[in-house]
């Protein structure tokens, strides 16, 4: 299964930590936090690299592009390009059942990714981690967010380019995946509010 690659991949990011030291009154991010990435940014790091080799979504254009779509949402520049995912998926699979297979195990492993970013986004709220880290935490989240969208509507756009969708074995899986961008979603929305306060607090000293 293709979850499982992926659980292999994103595991090697979940040992990294960053480090807050106090230095007077004043919250000091350590430099290995700038230097070594922590295990969120490396989770969701891992998993639009991913996304990005399968082809659900297009390559990144750095931050400049990643922050035209949180400021504005998917548009035809920074949408996924459903007719590459497409062509691989005709290529990789001969029949209608391996299509749908593939296609299925390809959702599944974007919702695992996901969940598995979201398990490392939680883990924060038990930190001492300061807000700039944890601003820097929430961006590579938001991210992997983002991408987990523009692949589901690759996904959606190839099962209508194959005639997928009557009797449709991935809606399931893609049941499971809105189930994770949602929860992932309720979690930088917390985590957003966590980093705020945690620099409001920071302000004090």
């Amino acid at each position: 299964m293709r979850s499982v690659v992926l659980s292999i991949v994103l595991a090697t990011g979940l040992s990294a930590c960053a480090t807050v030291s106090m230095v007077g009154s004043e919250a000091t991010v350590e430099t290995d936090i700038l230097q070594e990435q922590s295990s969120l940014r490396k989770v969701s790091d891992a998993y639009i690299e991913l996304a990005e080799s399968k082809q659900w979504v297009q390559k990144s254009k750095g931050l400049l592009g990643f922050a035209r779509v949180l400021m504005d949402g998917s548009n035809a520049e920074n949408a996924s390009k459903p007719d590459d995912y497409t062509a691989l998926v005709v290529r990789d699979a001969p029949t209608r059942q391996a299509q749908m297979n593939l296609i299925r195990d390809d959702i599944e492993g974007a919702a695992h990714g996901l969940d598995v970013a979201t398990m490392e986004a939680e883990k924060l709220f038990d930190t001492d981690a300061a807000a700039k880290a944890l601003r820097a935490d929430l961006v590579s989240y938001e991210s992997a967010l983002v991408t987990a969208k523009q692949a589901r509507r690759t996904f959606l756009s190839t099962l209508g380019d194959l005639d997928l969708n009557t009797g449709n074995m991935a809606s399931y899986a893609l049941a499971e995946l809105d189930l994770s961008i949602d929860s992932a979603r309720d979690t930088a929305d917390r985590l957003a509010d966590f980093a705020a306060d945690r620099k409001s607090s920071e302000a004090l000293f």
